[in-house]
């Protein structure tokens, strides 16, 4: 629990109606950094859906997180755009500069993980640190932002 929000107040905040689910599930997994399995039986009891559909529709969206979140996680654009701009050479220099691949679930200090398109092509590629969006990164300015985190 972060600065007295529940999920139970969260969850109040919209109707128990199926468009409502997936803007409680990004709300909740911003502010816990993901959903867990406790909170999943509760946003599954609260819209009276069955647990598989909450899990169906948050692990379809990229931004909606259903587990704990490594220390360090890195999100980069994988849209045309990005692609365009290099995101697949910044991915490279991350995976050599850390020893990962994407989407490997080893390490638990750090985590690499390719997005859908944000919506931001004139600013990409675009890389998400711990939720910090960073535009226009090339692999050489990545060390730049590593420097924040490390």
């Amino acid at each position: 629990m972060r600065n007295n929000i529940t999920v139970e107040k969260i969850l109040l905040e919209f109707d128990p109606v199926a468009q409502n689910l997936l803007l409680a599930l990004k709300k909740i997994s911003k502010n816990f950094g993901y959903i867990c399995e406790k909170d999943s039986q509760k946003i599954a009891e609260y819209f009276e859906f069955p647990i598989t559909k909450i899990y169906e529709t948050a692990s379809f969206y990229d931004l909606v997180e259903t587990k704990k979140p490594a220390n360090l996680e890195i999100k980069v654009c994988s849209g045309g755009d990005c692609n365009l701009g290099q995101s697949t050479n910044v991915i490279r220099e991350i995976e050599n500069h850390f020893r990962i691949r994407v989407g490997d679930k080893f390490n638990p200090k750090v985590r690499l993980k390719k997005i859908s398109c944000l919506g931001r092509c004139g600013d990409g590629p675009i890389v998400i640190v711990n939720r910090k969006v960073y535009e226009r990164v090339t692999a050489s300015s990545i060390y730049k932002i590593f420097a924040e985190w490390i």
